[in-house]
């Protein structure tokens, strides 16, 4: 199973390239790339009734202003405009010079993929620093979580969540938000070792400008088909409990480096008597390692969802653990789970926890999921800019769908302000306080 369930615009944070949406395009290749995107999707959506939008008319309107476009920023505004007809999330078009300057920093001797170790939420309107890395340069230069985030490099995300802040629909409003905080989270990656100017508020008003040196980026660099590189990391740790011990893991994307990770850490926190798993900000990946990761909680094989092709149905079900990747014996976890969500965790992320909690083997802590659930697969057009478009339908086992809805926290536990000024992780708290009780 490789199908990609990735949040549309959530790979990984990249230096802006040059763009070449100024450069002129040859009409004949401008209407090739249209026909190719569109009789793509005409082919492969689940649809073939395409929920009742006119695909034909779509493609007899907006062919002839591809045919006319002067420029590759014309011609992909067209095809966006096709894209949005569809009104569903994993419909995207990625430039080529994203992807090409992607291939060229990883093909290269340069150090880039270099952080400062923070991560951002927007929280009521304002770009915070949500988790912070004690052992990044971020921490060193006095960074803490709960800082307001004023600019990066010159950007400042001020005035896309405005426009955010008056959008009438929660949920546009919200992926706005989840989208202006990647843009500026991007700005503080670069090549290692180079610096990023960043101005912040503190917890007393103050401003703070700091200076601060990119370290490397800690994980492992992973390919999926035609996007950009993107960086995996996996950590675990134990939280004290009495008796025993609370296993806590934290993934940042579901692509195949995970798979030892996890393997790795359920070795190791095989004691504990309660496991917390961390999919928040997780935007999915590859669908099908869902059903690995659940086997290491479920000791048979049970459906955890459907996709649905526009041929046939195929299932998500656990896969059981009993034998370690390294071929040593394992036993299924059987003590309380926790997992942990919010509104960046998306796709395989939402997948995972909607079905671990349709079959009552875990409490979901955390905010409303994205609700962009829809498996999707990549295509390069062309003109060499890469298509994502949705090939299934996804739904939990008893009919419901994902997309829009999202998945619902059993215990709705929302990120504040204070809760992070003061250091405190209030949905982590909360679920193993549950662990604590069960």
């Amino acid at each position: 199973m490789s199908a990609l369930a990735l949040g549309a615009c959530a790979t990984s944070p990249l230096p802006a390239p040059a763009s070449i949406s100024d450069q002129p395009i040859d009409p004949a290749l401008a209407v090739a790339t249209f026909d190719s995107a569109w009789s793509t999707i005409n082919r492969t959506y689940y649809d073939s009734t395409f929920r009742g939008i006119d695909w034909n008319g779509a493609r007899a309107e907006l062919r002839p202003r591809a045919a006319a476009s002067r420029t590759v920023g014309e011609l992909r505004a067209t095809i966006r405009s096709m894209l949005g007809r569809m009104g569903e999330s994993h419909f995207g078009l990625i430039p080529a010079e994203i992807v090409t300057m992607a291939a060229e920093d990883d093909d290269s001797e340069s150090e880039g993929g270099g952080d400062v170790g923070i991560e951002v939420r927007v929280v009521d309107g304002a770009p915070l620093v949500w988790r912070i890395d004690s052992a990044g340069p971020a921490f060193a230069a006095g960074v803490r979580t709960g800082w307001i985030i004023s600019e990066a490099n010159g950007f400042s995300a001020a005035p896309a969540l405005a426009a955010a802040m008056a959008l009438p629909d929660p949920r546009a409003r919200n992926e706005a938000f989840r989208l202006a905080g990647a843009r500026l989270r991007g700005r503080f990656d670069g090549d290692s070792g180079s610096v990023v100017a960043a101005a912040f508020v503190d917890g007393s008003g103050r401003a703070r400008h700091l200076r601060i040196t990119r370290r490397r980026e800690p994980g492992e660099i992973a390919r999926f088909g035609n996007l950009p590189p993107l960086n995996v990391l996996l950590t675990h740790s134990r939280i004290a409990a009495t008796p025993g011990c609370v296993g806590y893991v934290s993934f940042n994307i579901w692509l195949t480096p995970i798979s030892p990770a996890f393997d790795r850490a359920m070795q190791a926190l095989s004691d504990c008597r309660g496991m917390v798993l961390d999919l928040r900000g997780n935007p999915g990946g590859i669908a099908g390692l869902s059903m690995g990761v659940a086997g290491y909680f479920v000791d048979s094989v049970v459906p955890l969802g459907i996709l649905r092709t526009r041929s046939n149905d195929l299932r998500l079900v656990t896969n059981p653990r009993r034998v370690s990747l390294t071929g040593a014996p394992m036993r299924i976890h059987e003590g309380t789970v926790a997992i942990l969500v919010d509104g960046g965790s998306v796709s395989t992320s939402e997948i995972f926890a909607a079905g671990m909690q349709y079959l009552r083997r875990a409490r979901v802590f955390g905010d409303t999921t994205s609700g962009q659930a829809l498996p999707a697969l990549t295509r390069r057009l062309p003109n060499g800019d890469v298509l994502m478009h949705v090939f299934s339908d996804y739904t939990l086992p008893d009919g419901t769908r994902l997309e829009v809805r999202g998945v619902i926290p059993d215990v709705v536990q929302p990120v504040t302000r204070a809760d992070l000024l003061a250091g405190r992780d209030a949905a982590l708290l909360a679920a193993v306080r549950w662990i604590r009780e069960r």
